[in-house]
């Protein structure tokens, strides 16, 4: 340790201070260097010195100055504190680490000085490390937002990668292993919602507990939170009021407004054209928009970025797809492939579009490897059936129907595709009956789910039967042109012919080139 500092060097330190306080923190950088210029080994006005210089960015200057307080004093918890100051100042998130853990083993009583190791640990990716960090300020200081948030921010990154949050004892230690709780996701949502509890104007917070909530399903609290974070956040702040019209437009996407979350990608990338989840989730907005090229040219770009983005390369063969160029889309999903081997999706994706282009032997090669890949999914197993039925492999294709439902039995749309696919085989009329009856079990609300069971009772001959779950699909969603048409076939299997001619009128005045419907029509008019 130094000398006791001569009243001189002492009143310089004190000078300085009060002109950073002042903010002229020229004048205090110069009565720093005067005090250290009278007492060079005084470690006091190293720390000061050293510290003012990173704040100010000079971090070249005041990396000698740390290191030279911390040989002085290497027992002091300030000095290795100021030194891992500097190098997060500079970039060295390891080295901060390991001063600000040298200050905590020192015996650091500053409870900041455990959310400083928590920034440079995060700033790591050492989320698990960062998280007992941060924790440790919660429990000294438990109205510390800023510890609370980036605790949340640990335990959401845990939750992504799979892991598990650090358990809380001795969390004023960074260990090399951590015993983590199975619920990091949900801790991370109660961290961010303390944490705008205690800053409730704060467009950090705002944004967690935002982002949050669209990523739950809560779309409409969430465009409130992050409507109000984009009004947050500086107009310096390029980077963050990037994030919240991204998130935002997550969030708008998920309501359904579907332009005005295109606008808010487009905001997004305004501020930081190189952002990747919102050009891809433009890509997405314009392809739910049925703007197919311009979807393309989002996700070009992305790949262009990335070039190794199975997800972009799938996303636009997927578009190609719609736009009827199966060549393209093809090589799209191929080119996924050749950047994600084991890509279950983009074996479906090129599945479908080999099914399109009639090649249904090879569409069923490449579903069978989605279902290798993704073998308890049970929609893969739902298009390899379509794909044997066309080639004309129709035991195989009713096996696969039974494999899809016994694993997708509760997801009502599953079942429902399945009930319509053996429907079309008739071959199995039981089968498509049960299929459909789980469908509307899993969802009774679901129209295409009642219309499905009307159809499956329909072809069985069982018309009366088929006639209760037919109006419920119409009373579900009377705007669908296709359920109007199917009740009008099962009034007239039952004899109603004026009831028929009314659905069928129905199903004309929603889609004018119903040709089905209009032909039911003239049927009925002549008598036929």
């Amino acid at each position: 340790m130094s000398s006791r500092p001569t009243p001189e060097a002492e009143s310089h330190n004190r000078r300085a201070q009060g002109l950073w306080e002042e903010g002229r923190c020229d004048d205090a950088i110069q009565a720093w260097r005067e005090g250290h210029a009278l007492e060079p080994d005084h470690v006091g006005t190293l720390l000061n010195l050293a510290w003012a210089l990173a704040r100010l960015g000079r971090v070249a200057e005041a990396l000698p100055l740390g290191q030279q307080a911390v040989q002085l004093s290497p027992g002091d918890w300030h000095a290795h504190h100021a030194l891992g100051h500097v190098h997060y100042q500079a970039g060295r998130f390891a080295e901060a680490a390991a001063e600000y853990s040298e200050a905590v083993e020192a015996g650091g009583t500053d409870p900041l000085l455990h959310c400083d190791l928590g920034d440079a640990l995060y700033s790591e990716g050492r989320f698990a490390e960062a998280a007992t960090a941060y924790s440790a300020t919660v429990a000294e200081e438990p109205e510390d937002a800023y510890a609370h948030l980036w605790l949340g921010w640990s335990l959401h990154q845990l939750a992504m990668a799979g892991a598990s949050a650090p358990a809380q004892q001795d969390a004023s230690r960074v260990g090399a292993q951590h015993a983590v709780p199975l619920h990091a996701q949900q801790d991370a949502a109660k961290h961010f919602e303390r944490a705008l509890t205690l800053a409730p104007e704060w467009a950090e917070a705002l944004y967690a507990v935002g982002q949050t909530c669209s990523a739950t399903g809560g779309f409409a609290r969430a465009r409130r939170l992050l409507e109000a974070a984009l009004r947050s956040y500086p107009d310096e702040d390029e980077e963050g009021r990037a994030a919240a019209a991204c998130e935002l437009g997550n969030a708008l996407r998920g309501l359904g407004e579907l332009e005005r979350a295109a606008d808010l990608y487009q905001q997004a990338l305004g501020l930081d054209p190189t952002h990747p989840t919102a050009r891809f989730n433009l890509g997405l907005t314009y392809g739910d928009l049925e703007e197919y090229e311009k979807a393309v040219a989002q996700f070009d770009i992305v790949a262009q970025l990335d070039p190794e983005d199975a997800d972009a390369l799938v996303e636009k063969a997927g578009c190609w797809l719609a736009l009827g160029r199966h060549d393209e889309a093809a090589s799209g999903y191929q080119a996924a492939l050749e950047a994600r081997p084991e890509f279950a999706e983009a074996f479906g994706g090129l599945g479908l579009a080999y099914y399109m282009m009639g090649l249904y032997d090879l569409s069923a090669e490449q579903y069978q490897r989605a279902v290798g890949l993704a073998p308890d999914d049970p929609w893969p197993h739902y298009n390899l059936a379509l794909a044997y039925e066309a080639a004309g492999r129709h035991a195989e294709a009713d096996g696969c129907c039974e494999q899809a439902l016994s694993l997708g039995s509760s997801d009502g749309e599953l079942c429902a595709s399945v009930a319509r696919a053996l429907i079309a085989h008739g071959r199995s009329p039981e089968a498509a009956i049960g299929a459909a009856r789980l469908a509307v079990a899993a969802e009774p609300e679901n129209a295409g789910a009642q219309d499905a069971l009307a159809m499956a009772l329909y072809s069985s001959g069982n018309h009366k039967a088929a006639l209760g779950p037919a109006k419920e699909a119409v009373r579900l969603a009377p705007e669908v042109a296709e359920y109007a048409y199917d009740l009008g076939l099962v009034h007239e299997a039952n004899g109603e012919a004026g009831r028929a001619r009314e659905s069928y009128h129905r199903a004309v005045e929603l889609a004018p080139d119903f040709e089905e419907a209009r032909e039911a029509l003239r049927r009925l008019d002549e008598g036929v």
